[in-house]
């Protein structure tokens, strides 16, 4: 039997004939089981396919074309280091030599054998960043191939991501408004332009170097005029952020209102700390998105405003 494994981080490698015994992540050592106990995002994110002749995925060192990050190359970019990589992509800190600006380049984790739909998320997030010119959306300068692989260039953000930074702890309320208010302004743009994100939430949001939050990956982003990109009753997203449509696997009815949604989901965290809802398991999770009414801010911390309260439960209403 062969087994595809998922490791907490997002690395995932195919192994003939696994043992009951827990497995170490070739990538960052990190021990699990097989993919019989999965993780939260294998759990809610559609399998890619895999060749059986797929190998081990590299190391962090390591890159999606194969050898190590000092013999990694692409074409008018110094490669100076990772800075993260999840279940599809590798997002490499790098500058561009003829101008010599910091950019974050972004790779299929995959690389030659990435999946159909991989390839296809890809070429979705260029799209929707390409289309979107304003001061809280990442911004995309360049996307090309190099040896078959494609990759893209975006702004680089020194400031790391709103998830990093709350870490727990709740932002002064008016620090939190003001955040949010600047989201809301780009995903407002987004929607005039006809594309919705789906997968807002702390992680996805940078922090620029002047403190200017943006909005990246839209890996999941989708046209409203197009309901082919994503099969009715799939769910795919991050349970704590979804809207109810959403979580229900409700795709056909997903607009606007599923990335209003998950704007109040981030101001709720902002104001109090933790998501709206986060149970023991991503299922459970989802059962309380789907049937739950979230705690009012206030009662976890008493110096949030009734009038901000009031638009972060408007947000998050059913």
């Amino acid at each position: 039997m062969t087994a595809i494994f998922t490791c907490p981080q997002g690395h995932r490698w195919q192994v003939a004939s696994p043992s009951n015994s827990p497995m170490a992540c070739p990538s960052c050592g990190q021990r699990l089981h097989a993919e019989s106990e999965p993780t939260e995002a294998a759990t809610l994110a559609p399998q890619a396919s895999v060749s059986p002749g797929m190998p081990t995925l590299p190391t962090s060192t390591a890159t999606v074309a194969g050898g190590s990050l000092d013999h990694l190359s692409v074409p008018g970019y110094e490669i100076l280091g990772e800075l993260g990589r999840g279940g599809m992509g590798v997002v490499y800190k790098a500058r561009h030599r003829a101008l010599n600006r910091l950019v974050a380049l972004k790779m299929i984790l995959a690389g030659s054998h990435a999946s159909a739909s991989d390839l296809a998320r890809f070429k979705i997030e260029a799209e929707a960043a390409a289309r979107l010119q304003h001061p809280g959306v990442v911004q995309l300068y360049e996307i090309g191939e190099y040896r078959g692989l494609p990759y893209f260039s975006l702004e680089f953000c020194p400031g790391g991501s709103l998830e990093k930074r709350l870490q727990g702890t709740p932002m002064p309320p008016g620090e939190a408004a003001a955040l949010v208010e600047k989201l809301a302004w780009a995903m407002h743009a987004a929607h005039q332009k006809g594309i919705i994100h789906r997968d807002l939430k702390p992680a996805n949001i940078l922090v620029s170097e002047d403190g200017t939050p943006k909005i990246t990956d839209f890996g999941l982003a989708r046209k409203l005029d197009d309901v082919s990109q994503t099969q009715s009753g799939s769910i795919m997203g991050t349970p704590s952020y979804m809207s109810p449509e959403q979580a229900g696997g409700r795709t056909r009815e997903l607009g606007p209102a599923c990335d209003i949604y998950a704007l109040g989901a981030i101001l709720y965290e902002c104001l109090t700390g933790r998501p709206p809802f986060k149970a023991a398991t991503a299922v459970d999770t989802l059962l309380q998105v789907v049937g739950d009414e979230p705690v009012p801010p206030s009662r976890l911390n008493a110096q949030v405003p009734r009038d901000l309260e009031t638009i972060c439960l408007k947000c998050l209403h059913k």
